[in-house]
């Protein structure tokens, strides 16, 4: 019976690869709405996963392949393809023929294969990260579903609809993604200075709903990016 627990963690790694999957083919159906809700499902099990490996004290190298195999389908190649889905389907770049917008979506499988193989062999990131993780890249840039099916006109749908969004948003997330600045992660440890920095993660995240509705994902991404930078060099300065 422990062994059976202890392969547990790798149930539910293969259950978020298993997600991913689904939302490309879900994709190849023009059943976007569906996408949000595997990418959601998707999401609890990369957080569980290694919440019930440290549980069951199951970490080990399998584990972290997976997570690492799943979380670049689910969480960078998908959302790559949700932007090459909407840049044809708006008619930004024509079906045949060159069109820089139409590759720039490469910007996100690619630097997420690169950071999430740096982190499987990075001993500095334990407890935090260098370089935004890629489900939180992954879930903003999914999360853009809610945009581009939204019908109502507002200035932030002329911003995400422009096409040089589509064009550069995937590059500047991918530099980020590989980027060396240190970023907050929600492992929570006692005597961690940047404890109270972490805990307002999820709280800026529901702050910016109200705010920017259904665009929400993008912005929290650059807040979530601008809040590490200063709570790393707050700590830095006041703890030396």
């Amino acid at each position: 019976m422990k062994e059976i627990l202890k392969g547990l963690p790798n149930l539910l790694t293969l259950g978020n690869l298993a997600c991913g999957a689904i939302c490309i083919e879900r994709m190849m159906a023009d059943d976007m709405k569906s996408i949000l809700v595997f990418m959601g499902i998707a999401a609890v099990l990369d957080f569980a996963d290694g919440f019930v490996a440290r549980l069951l004290g199951a970490n080990g190298g399998l584990g972290k392949q997976l997570d690492s195999l799943a979380d670049l389908i689910t969480f960078a190649l998908l959302p790559g393809l949700i932007m090459l889905h909407y840049t044809l389907e708006k008619g930004y770049c024509t079906p045949d023929g060159f069109c820089s917008s139409r590759y720039a979506w490469l910007a996100l499988p690619l630097a997420g294969a690169w950071r999430l193989a740096n982190f499987n062999i990075d001993t500095r990131q334990k407890t935090d990260f260098l370089g935004v993780p890629t489900p939180i890249t992954g879930l903003a840039f999914g999360s853009l579903i809610f945009a581009f099916e939204n019908t109502t006109d507002s200035i932030f749908k002329v911003l995400f609809e422009h096409p040089y969004f589509f064009s550069f948003a995937p590059i500047i997330a991918a530099c980020l993604m590989i980027s060396e600045w240190p970023m907050l992660s929600l492992k929570f440890k006692k005597g961690d200075p940047l404890l109270y920095w972490k805990a307002s993660i999820p709280l800026l995240g529901l702050a910016c709903v109200p705010v920017f509705g259904v665009y929400a994902g993008i912005p929290f991404l650059l807040i979530y990016v601008l809040w590490s930078i200063i709570a790393n060099f707050v700590t830095q300065y006041k703890y030396g």
